[in-house]
């Protein structure tokens, strides 16, 4: 084999470069796969329409959904969404907490930016149920799948405060539990 037979590897991506691939592919998205955890503890994923605002995603649920409930029990959940639509496959996959939104002045801000503009008509399908729960989920670890970057190697980050990545080699600590929240 020569040398011209071999393509050379991307190198892996900083994480300023990361977090800006990540964001690209925030807002290219409309679809994600949010898994809970069941109280049987079995998971539960589904796929659901989300609004990113940095690397926050917002959605909406049905107040008499299993996925709210399972939320309110544990609200630590597993969400993963990609696209191959711009050429090579990306992706990310993050472990998150979810939260409510109930501060009226957010929900009001939030509810415009979702249902107001052309671009956010994404929210369609509703939710079933006559009322809605406005979640939040903060992701505290960030897995990058990015074959354009860096070929088929995942890169791992923790989410800090400031929403700055930090690059983790290992995705999950000695005890198997990803870092707490900053």
């Amino acid at each position: 084999m020569s040398s011209h037979d071999l393509k050379a590897v991307p190198a892996p991506l900083d994480p300023e470069q990361a977090k800006a691939r990540a964001l690209d592919i925030l807002a290219h998205g409309r679809l994600m796969t949010l898994a809970t955890v069941r109280p049987d503890g079995w998971p539960q994923a589904t796929v659901v329409n989300y609004l990113a605002e940095g690397l926050s995603l917002f959605f909406v649920v049905a107040r008499n959904s299993q996925k709210l409930v399972n939320i309110a029990r544990d609200p630590r959940v597993a969400i993963a969404l990609g696209t191959d639509a711009q050429g090579a496959a990306v992706g990310l996959s993050m472990a998150a907490r979810v939260s409510e939104v109930n501060d009226p002045v957010r929900i009001q801000a939030l509810n415009r930016r979702i249902w107001g503009d052309p671009d956010d008509q994404r929210f369609t399908p509703h939710p079933s149920g006559v009322a809605v729960a406005l979640l939040e989920a903060r992701p505290v670890l960030v897995s990058l799948i990015d074959y354009e970057s860096v070929g088929a190697a995942a890169q791992h980050f923790s989410v800090e405060a400031d929403w700055r990545l930090t690059t983790v080699t290992q995705p999950h600590g000695a005890d198997g539990v990803p870092p707490s929240p900053a």
